[in-house]
């Protein structure tokens, strides 16, 4: 908990926080195939690409949200996230790892448990990534100290505990990335009416994130996000909604980091 509230003296300054990206223009891509992921090239070229992580099955464990079940591969095990809900309709973030493609899985460790919501499994589910063989989370809850996005991670199989990325009015669906020392987490933007995309950013492996900016413009009304990290460049997706009529598009802007 004392984490959580280090972040969120950070925030304070959050809204008058210039950018440490420098932003090339929003473009218009293919709408990507369903499990597939935000990448970025050598060439610093921003594209979806198939997932890496295809599990041979989902554990099997009471109040599971089959909905919510994410996996994510790394060195050695498939790592896989996701919400199990309590009788009460309250959820706790689980996760486990498989050595066998995900024919096995083992204990489930708890990710978070602060959750006090009684949305069942009506709620956003989570986001991961990894660094070798180290598991980093990102998710959107409300706990006791508020509704807000929060974020976690593994090193060398120990949890560390999750710190505040952001706290707002709702639940919003995220996206993690991680490149070295660098966590970038996108997010639906909580708090307001407009429908934008922002990113926080840890220079700490994720133990702060010490800045916070927007990706998307002005113009755009954005939803879903998908993120990226490499070598210093930063690529964010985003499911675009045109202010009249017409069908959603995927929009990608890529930048390089300050």
């Amino acid at each position: 908990m004392i984490a959580r509230y280090a972040s969120v003296l950070l925030l304070v300054f959050a809204a008058c926080d210039q950018a440490p990206v420098d932003w090339h223009e929003p473009v218009a891509i293919p709408t990507p195939a369903p499990g597939s992921h935000l990448t970025i090239d050598s060439a610093g070229d921003a594209k979806f690409v198939a997932g890496s992580a295809r599990a041979a099955s989902t554990p099997v464990f009471p109040g599971l949200c089959v909905g919510s079940f994410r996996t994510v591969a790394g060195t050695v095990h498939i790592h896989s996230v996701w919400w199990n809900v309590r009788p009460d309709s309250s959820a706790v973030l689980d996760a486990a790892s498989s050595s066998d493609s995900g024919k096995t899985w083992g204990i489930p460790q708890a990710v978070d448990t602060s959750d006090v919501s009684s949305r069942g499994c009506s709620r956003p589910s989570p986001s991961v990534a990894t660094v070798g063989d180290d598991l980093y989370v990102a998710y959107s809850m409300t706990a006791s100290e508020g509704t807000g996005v929060f974020s976690a991670h593994t090193m060398a199989s120990m949890l560390h505990s999750p710190v505040a990325v952001i706290y707002g009015e709702r639940l919003v669906s995220t996206a993690i990335a991680v490149d070295g020392v660098h966590v970038a987490v996108a997010y639906e933007q909580p708090n307001g009416k407009r429908k934008q995309i922002d990113v926080a950013l840890s220079r700490t492996q994720g133990h702060i994130f010490e800045r916070h900016f927007t990706a998307t413009r002005d113009v755009d009304v954005a939803i879903l996000p998908s993120v990226a990290l490499a070598d210093h460049s930063l690529a964010v997706s985003w499911t675009a909604r045109p202010f009249g009529a017409g069908p959603p598009s995927q929009v990608v802007r890529a930048g390089h980091l300050r």
